[in-house]
């Protein structure tokens, strides 16, 4: 359907106009619609459709990988006029692509993600990735639609139409801008602070922002989450291509493990990642459908959902990473728990379930301890967990010395320990090098460039204050109550159209629970694609809510 043409309101849009009556599982029509002569000659809508999105991320990826140095020392990729003018065709194709299918562009930016480390020159020395110049010009397209449509435009929202789409999350979302935004005048190195704060704080606002006001039909959120599927499936080849061919290139960690860890830095990375797409994938597989397993209508969805599940579990694997492992398997249970119906069924099944943990615990409680507070033991006997203790009351000390406003985002470093990265001799490290009752070493001062206290909560407060860290948990806390009531409203009615949206809200409330669980031992929100990946998550609960109907108040619909 164009993006031209999608209806403005947020309740339900006809049937007809939503996909036909096989679409249980992505909600694109897999019987392409004959051609009604408004596009492409030879292309029907359904393939006309595809070939934008194909042509989308051909031309994004030729303008980015043509003159950007960070990616090799091939000719391609060497900086210099020629290859810039060789690129900038394929940017202003993205661009004409952009206008024509505004929609299509934002759902499929999270297939952008993972490359932010390696940056592009665009003009001079200013450098950005790729997911915010196709934002960027996302919101270009957007903005100058609007200067000249007005209120023609098809995604024109008025500021009450708007609000009613954020609801309650309003609020806590202004509290938590405003609280970034004060922090970074009490940052020590603000260029750093100010750069972050564009990264990982203005633009995935931005996004969400303009996707409520993009997003109106459920084939919409359909592709954003199986363009986040895409980039899962995109890191998954990467690292096992890494694994099978360069394993010997693999640095050896502290606790002597070769970890694939594909275009980033650091194994944990693609855990954190995969910690909003595995889920997704999970729930996808596990929908309820109105079709008979043994018909093709069934597996056609699931069987491509499997094979993308399995190839970024094997990767998850590769890594080491053991807290995405348990945040893995937490969303995995959460999907099970959820996809029971029968109360009593699963009144049952949980406690079964803890009876069967208790007994596991009883029996192997040593091996479970070992594997928490011993594996990944640095050459000094030092274990990742014990680490981790320490630098959390490393990051309590912080706060307590700054606790309203933080120390600035990506300032950690600045006051954390004595490191070449952010070199302050003048100024107070909270580094904890050995324990001060009794007095044994932390292995901490061996590992002076931590950028972060590997905690959600003591991150963003050491980074922004009590206020942000209070208006984050409050977005969680609406995240949880908002999934509840959608799911709810859904489950009235065993129509198709609810089952399709049942299986992504399940996914996105899953992938939340993931990140949240990980989170707990790491950083999964102030880096570029985990911010993204997170406002991508509640914002698409958001279009959800309006597609399904549900209400922000008052008693649900068909609830008992």
């Amino acid at each position: 359907m164009s993006s031209q043409s999608a209806p403005l309101s947020g309740t339900v849009p006809d049937e007809k106009a939503v996909g036909n009556g096989e679409d249980t599982a992505s909600d694109i029509p897999t019987d392409p619609p004959v051609n009604n002569g408004k596009y492409i000659k030879g292309f029907t809508p359904f393939w006309h459709d595809r070939l934008i999105e194909i042509s989308l991320v051909l031309s994004m990826a030729a303008y980015y990988a043509i003159g950007n140095e960070h990616l090799g020392t091939g000719f391609l990729f060497q900086l210099n006029p020629l290859n810039e003018f060789i690129s900038l065709p394929f940017l202003v194709v993205f661009a004409v692509l952009c206008w024509c299918r505004l929609s299509f562009t934002v759902a499929l930016l999270p297939l952008s993600l993972p490359y932010y480390v390696y940056q592009k020159t665009v003009f001079s020395h200013y450098s950005f990735s790729l997911v915010e110049i196709a934002l960027w010009v996302c919101l270009l397209v957007a903005l100058l639609q609007l200067l000249l449509q007005r209120q023609s435009w098809p995604y024109w929202l008025s500021w009450q139409e708007l609000r009613e789409r954020m609801g309650p999350f309003a609020i806590p979302i202004l509290v938590f801008l405003l609280a970034a935004t004060l922090s970074i005048f009490v940052a020590y190195d603000k260029i750093v602070a100010l750069r972050s704060y564009r990264e990982e704080i203005v633009e995935p606002i931005l996004y969400i922002l303009l996707a409520l006001y993009c997003f109106r039909l459920r084939q919409d959120v359909t592709r954003l989450l199986l363009a986040l599927l895409g980039t899962g499936l995109m890191v998954a080849l990467l690292g096992m291509i890494q694994y099978f061919f360069f394993r010997n290139l693999l640095p050896v960690e502290s606790d002597g493990i070769r970890r694939v860890h594909a275009m980033y830095g650091s194994a944990n990375s693609i855990g954190l990642l995969f910690d909003y797409i595995l889920p997704i994938g999970f729930a996808l597989v596990v929908a309820k459908s109105l079709y008979k397993p043994n018909t093709w209508a069934f597996w056609k969805y699931r069987l491509l959902a499997i094979v993308v599940c399995l190839a970024m579990l094997y990767v998850l694997f590769l890594t080491q990473s053991h807290g995405a492992w348990i945040a893995i398997a937490a969303a995995a249970i959460f999907i099970a728990a959820v996809s029971i119906r029968q109360r009593k069924v699963l009144l049952i099944a949980i406690p079964l379930f803890l009876i069967v943990v208790g007994i596991a615990f009883f029996f192997y409680h040593t091996r479970i301890t070992s594997f928490i507070f011993d594996n990944h033991v640095d050459v000094r006997n030092v274990s990742t967990t014990t680490k981790r203790l320490y630098l959390w009351k490393s990051a309590l000390n912080m706060i307590r010395n700054s606790p309203w406003f933080g120390y600035g985002m990506d300032n950690w470093l600045c006051h954390y320990s004595f490191n070449k990265i952010c070199f302050t001799p003048q100024l107070h490290h909270y580094l904890i090098a050995s324990d001060p009752i009794t007095h044994v070493q932390t292995g901490l001062k061996f590992e002076p460039n931590l950028s972060h206290p590997h905690n959600v909560f003591l991150h963003v407060w050491v980074s922004i204050g009590i206020f942000g860290v209070l208006a984050f948990a409050a977005t969680l806390l609406l995240f949880a109550w908002l999934f509840i009531r959608t799911l709810r409203h859904l489950r009235a009615g065993e129509t198709e159209k609810n089952l399709s949206l049942q299986w992504m809200t399940i996914g996105v409330g899953a992938a939340m629970l993931a990140a949240m669980v990980q989170g707990q031992v790491d950083s999964s929100f102030l880096e570029q694609d985990l911010a993204f990946c997170f406002w991508i998550v509640i914002v698409a609960l958001l279009v959800l809510r309006a597609i399904s109907g549900t209400t922000w108040r008052g008693r649900i619909k068909g609830s008992a």
